[in-house]
Formats: C-alpha cells, sequence, structure tokens
C-alpha cells in the first residue's frame, strides 16, 4: 500500500475510534448521567442517523463536485469542535438530553460526507486489483475501533460517562491532522458541473439498473434495518439485567472484534467462494448469531457478547466484498453519487429501524422488539442467492453517457 493510503487509513482509523467512543459514550451518558429511557436512547439512535436520509442522497453530487481530502478534513474538524461543545456544558452542569441529540445530528451527518469520500477516495489511491485488500483494511480498521471505542467509554463510565466524549474529540481531530497533509490531491482543476438534481439522478439509476448492486442494496437495507432495531437497544436491556456500563461495553465490543477476524477472512472467502456467492455466505455465516444476540437480556451478557462476535464476522466479511465489487463495476466519475446513493438507500433504514424500535418497545417492551428483529434478520441471506460469479455488468445504458464525456468527473482524477 501507497504511502497516501496509509495517510488515508491512518485518519479513517481515528476517525472511526472517535465515532465509536460517542456511539458509546452518547447512550450512556442518556442513561446512567441524565436518567433517560430505553425509548429515548433509541431516539438518539435515530437522531444519529438520520443524516442518511436527509442528505444522503445530494452528499454524493456535492462530494463528486468537492475535494475529497477537503470534504474529510472538514467533516472530521466540525464534530472535535461539536462534542467538545458538549463537554462544556457537561462541565458546567447545564447539560440536557437536547444537547445530546443535537450532537448526535451533527455526528451522523457528519459520518454522511466522511463515508461517502473515504469510498470515492479508495479507487484513486490503489489499483484496481489491491481494492480487496485496501476496503479489507479500511474495515479492519472500523472493526478495531469497534471493539477499542465501546471498550474506552465503558471504562471511563466507571467515573463519568461524558469523560468518554472528550475522548472522542481528540480522535477526531487528530484524524483531521493526519489528512491536512493529504490536501495536494485535491490540486487538480475541477471540471463543468451540471444540475443537482440530474447528478443525483444518475448515480440512483446506476443503483437501480444494475442487477448485483440493485441486490445488495435491497439485501443491506433490509439487514440494517433489523440490526439497527436490535443495537439500538441492547445497552438499555444490558443495564436493566444488572450488566454494568463498563460490562455492557466491553460486550458491545465484540461485534468489533468479529469484525476484525471477518475483515482477515474476506478475501480468502472471496477466493474460495467466488465473488458472487461470497456475498450469501457472509449474511448467512451472521444468522443463527443474530438470533442468540435476539436473547439479550434474558441470558448471561458473555453469551450475548459470543452472539455480536459472530455477527461481526459475518457482516464485515460481507461489506468487503460487496465494497470491492462496488467500487470495480462503477465508473470513476459515479463514485461518488453512487457510493452515497447506496448509503442512502442501506444506511437510511438505520434511523427507521431505531425509530420503530423506539415506538415498539414503549408498547411491547425491549425484549420483544428484538426478538421479532432477529428472526426477521435471518431472512435477509437468501436475497443474494444466485448473484453472478464475477457479480459485474455493463454500465446501465442510461447513464453510460456521462462515462464517455467525462461530465461530472472526480477532481483529480486522471
Amino acid at each position: 500500500m501507497n504511502a497516501e493510503f496509509r495517510k488515508l487509513f491512518a485518519a479513517h482509523l481515528t476517525s472511526q475510534l472517535g465515532f465509536r467512543v460517542a456511539q458509546t459514550a452518547l447512550p450512556l451518558t442518556a442513561l446512567a448521567t441524565l436518567g433517560g429511557s430505553a425509548s429515548q436512547v433509541a431516539l438518539l439512535v435515530t437522531v444519529q442517523t438520520v443524516g442518511f436520509l436527509l442528505v444522503g442522497l445530494p452528499a454524493g453530487a456535492w462530494v463528486d463536485r468537492w475535494p475529497k481530502i477537503a470534504v474529510l478534513t472538514l467533516c472530521d474538524a466540525v464534530r472535535a469542535v461539536v462534542v467538545l461543545a458538549l463537554v462544556a456544558a457537561w462541565a458546567t452542569d447545564t447539560l440536557a438530553l437536547w444537547h445530546l441529540y443535537g450532537v448526535a445530528f451533527v455526528i451522523g451527518t457528519g459520518s454522511v460526507f466522511f463515508d461517502v469520500a473515504v469510498l470515492a477516495t479508495t479507487p484513486r489511491l490503489l489499483d484496481r486489483s489491491a481494492l480487496v485488500r485496501g476496503n479489507a483494511r479500511l474495515s479492519g480498521a472500523e472493526s478495531a475501533a469497534a471493539v477499542a471505542g465501546p471498550l474506552v467509554a465503558g471504562a471511563v463510565a466507571w467515573v463519568e460517562p461524558a469523560l468518554g466524549l472528550i475522548l472522542a474529540a481528540l480522535a477526531y481531530a487528530v484524524s483531521s491532522l493526519c489528512l491536512v497533509s493529504m490536501r495536494r490531491l485535491d490540486a487538480a482543476p475541477v471540471v463543468r458541473r451540471r444540475a443537482m438534481p440530474r447528478e443525483v439522478v444518475e448515480g440512483l439509476r446506476f443503483v437501480v439498473g444494475h442487477r448485483a448492486v440493485r441486490r445488495v442494496a435491497v439485501a443491506s437495507g433490509v439487514f440494517n434495518l433489523c440490526w439497527s432495531a436490535m443495537t439500538a437497544l441492547f445497552l438499555a436491556l444490558l443495564l436493566e439485567s444488572g450488566t454494568s456500563g463498563s460490562a455492557a461495553g466491553a460486550v458491545m465490543a465484540c461485534f468489533g472484534l468479529g469484525g476484525v477476524v471477518g475483515a482477515s477472512v474476506s478475501g480468502r472467502l472471496t477466493a474460495s467462494a467466488g465473488r458472487g456467492r461470497s456475498l450469501a455466505v457472509g449474511l448467512a455465516l451472521s444468522a443463527p448469531f443474530a438470533l442468540l444476540a435476539g436473547q439479550t437480556g434474558r441470558l448471561p451478557a458473555w453469551v450475548t457478547g459470543v452472539a455480536l462476535f459472530g455477527v461481526g464476522v459475518g457482516v464485515v466479511s460481507y461489506n468487503v466484498a460487496q465494497i470491492s465489487m462496488r467500487q470495480r463495476v462503477t465508473p470513476t466519475p459515479l463514485l461518488g453519487r453512487v457510493n452515497a446513493t447506496m448509503r442512502f438507500l442501506v444506511w437510511g433504514t438505520i434511523p427507521l429501524g431505531s425509530g420503530v424500535a423506539s415506538a415498539l418497545a414503549s408498547r411491547f417492551g425491549p425484549s420483544a422488539v428484538v426478538i421479532g428483529a432477529s428472526v426477521a434478520l435471518c431472512c435477509v441471506w437468501p436475497i443474494l442467492l444466485r448473484m453472478p460469479e464475477e457479480a459485474e455488468e455493463s454500465v446501465p445504458r442510461d447513464v453510460a453517457g456521462i462515462v464517455a464525456d467525462g461530465a461530472g468527473r472526480d477532481p483529480g482524477t486522471p
């Protein structure tokens, strides 16, 4: 891997660490410091992910127009500032639940742009033959952060859950500093722009018109809908069962630990099962563990940890395969828009799932909601059966013209 990719990797790792620490520290602060309920915590998760619905589609067109590294740097600089503002509110004893909702929204919206820009930058730094290895490393970084983040947030919760927010802000600041030296990649001139609605529609048409990408969008969207309904209530169920905040953080970290393993085996899984079949195999591996995770609060906490580890292995190996496939088949001028469209369709179901969980938990109880979601999640992987072995097709005809004339080309793309 070249030096520029290593810088991107370091920034991605520290940014993900900040996100994961904040992701655990925010609900712990709501529950332990402010006395929030399970429904309020599920709503917090909804607010943190609603940005994928609000700006998910235009984010791709904007990222295709804007300098990528500048977008990445600005996202993490802004997130560092708003998290520090939340820490200041806690330190002055003025912290309120609505403060958490506001910061969660900014963090989540920043993730929309940051994640799309990372996915659009990676193919510019690596040969397409190296995309699986590169994406495996980036996914491994996300999984490592998913391990360390809850552990760190849970450890400082012994003193005060809000202390984790200080560490999250520092991680965002370090990420933005790692990206500063990469700004020269944005030096190339930007070519002519076209109407925003047309550019957004081109990304959407590609996703809908490409059979393999379309199937992945449907499967991933349904999976995330069910999984977010479960994870929005995990912490509340663990704490209600008598698990301490630090132990709950350790349990949640097991998903990331499984993700590290999933990223490390993703290349071998793709080589042995084939590009098409490896997608279904990854999600199928996670299904029985998801059923086990549905019993959170009814079984010992360590059982939930084992279940989350198994889900992490299957999901991350699937993600490496589907992201690499998408980057291979997507023309460079469309990378930002296609990635953003996928995030809109796939991650946009996350606030829907957590929002539904918040509403149903107050009526039927969090345990019933988690069990129902786990059963539904196990029905997702058959969507990916009979995928084309190469999972690659030609560009849909209604967007092929932009590849030929270069309109909307990435700044700096050769």
